[in-house]
């Protein structure tokens, strides 16, 4: 009988590089302090245990690169990792990023309505994946489809479809008389007499802590209620930490950050696009 020990690797990485090139990491791994956190986003099982880690990153800079970045603006922006990855990527030459990933997403099980109706209303991309990966498209076919705002429309019409949706997004303005909406679980406020169908739950991403800066910040984007509940019941001080603007996404996030004190902004579309270009012009 043999006893194989598992030895650390020390995983030295060049943080001037950019998130694209950084390696997706699946090991258990410890990240030294110093590291940028935009790193932590392509790390998938992560520790806070340099003893149980089997990977350490460990951060190599040089002094040079550190100083040239130092007077970029630092941008507090919290999201979905997906859209934390993309955009960290797209701005990362521009802005010092520094990104919290504030959610975990859970398939809910679900049955498709009784009731026949002809109109479908998906209030995200994530809500049209898990619908369509249980229900299938062919449920869709022959249906009127809408769609929460540009973005997921125009996902949507990636798989051939046909749909519509509004120039600006409120959703309690929204009429979805007999209309089947494909919603997270606590969705939010829908027309009353709309078929609300919940087929996932957003949760507080587990690795949320991971993401602490000791910086104040320029910017904060800001891309939905829940993601500011969730940011200040983690880091109660972060928004106090803003200098300049708090920009959230709409109206119904920008309320929900001013019931809590704090003054915001919001661009006139309602995207996370949307909101980059109105922090390059506030630049």
């Amino acid at each position: 009988m043999y006893r194989i020990h598992k030895e650390q690797i020390s995983l030295y990485i060049d943080c001037s590089i950019g998130l694209e090139f950084f390696p997706d990491i699946y090991k258990l791994a410890y990240f030294e302090s110093n590291m940028p956190k935009k790193f932590l986003l392509k790390a998938h099982n992560k520790t806070k245990d340099i003893n149980k880690a089997e990977v350490i990153v460990r951060c190599h800079y040089k002094q040079s690169e550190v100083t040239n970045f130092s007077n970029a603006p630092k941008i507090l922006f919290c999201a979905n990792k997906d859209d934390l990855i993309k955009y960290t990527i797209q701005y990362e030459n521009i802005y010092n990023m520094c990104p919290v990933n504030v959610f975990d997403f859970v398939a809910l099980d679900f049955d498709l309505p009784k009731i026949s109706t002809k109109r479908v209303f998906f209030s995200s991309k994530r809500a049209f994946d898990f619908f369509v990966k249980k229900a299938g498209m062919s449920f869709l076919c022959g249906k009127e489809l809408l769609a929460v705002g540009k973005q997921t429309a125009e996902y949507i019409k990636n798989f051939g479809f046909s749909v519509k949706h509004p120039l600006i997004y409120t959703s309690s303005e929204l009429d979805l008389k007999d209309t089947l909406v494909v919603c997270p679980k606590e969705h939010g406020v829908y027309d009353e007499k709309a078929i609300v169908l919940e087929v996932y739950q957003t949760l507080m991403a587990k690795d949320i802590d991971y993401y602490t800066y000791d910086c104040d910040f320029d910017f904060a984007l800001i891309s939905s209620p829940l993601a500011f509940k969730y940011l200040i019941d983690t880091f109660k001080d972060y928004p106090g930490r803003v200098k300049k603007n708090i920009i959230c996404i709409g109206t119904t996030t920008q309320k929900a950050v001013e019931k809590i004190g704090y003054s915001c902004i919001i661009p006139h579309e309602f995207t996370i696009p949307a909101m980059f270009k109105l922090l390059e012009d506030l630049n």
